[in-house]
């Protein structure tokens, strides 16, 4: 059986592997870095890259609108997410 922090976990992996570059996430709460305001929750922001130097640190890179500063964010505090309805995927 599949217990609620490792189904969190799937989620997780399945939103950083769903989304590409060009679609926008909506996060659950407010973000911050060091103790000052980064992200807007309810805000969408768009995905302008993917880190994953290990499967548990893996992160969509957005730019705060608050600080212009590019921020990563893991797929954990998603809350939603908008498709961008025309993909440019490169083989």
């Amino acid at each position: 059986m599949i217990d609620e922090d490792d189904n969190l976990l799937i989620e997780s992996e399945f939103f950083w592997h769903a989304l590409i570059e060009g679609d926008k996430i909506v996060l659950e709460a407010d973000y911050f870095e060091e103790g000052a305001l980064a992200l807007r929750q309810g805000k969408a922001y768009e995905v302008l890259a993917k880190t994953q130097p290990f499967l548990s640190n893996m992160s969509f890179v957005v730019q705060s609108d608050i600080t212009d500063q590019l921020v990563n964010v893991h797929p954990f505090l998603v809350d939603n997410y908008l498709i961008n309805p025309v993909k440019y995927r490169l083989n």
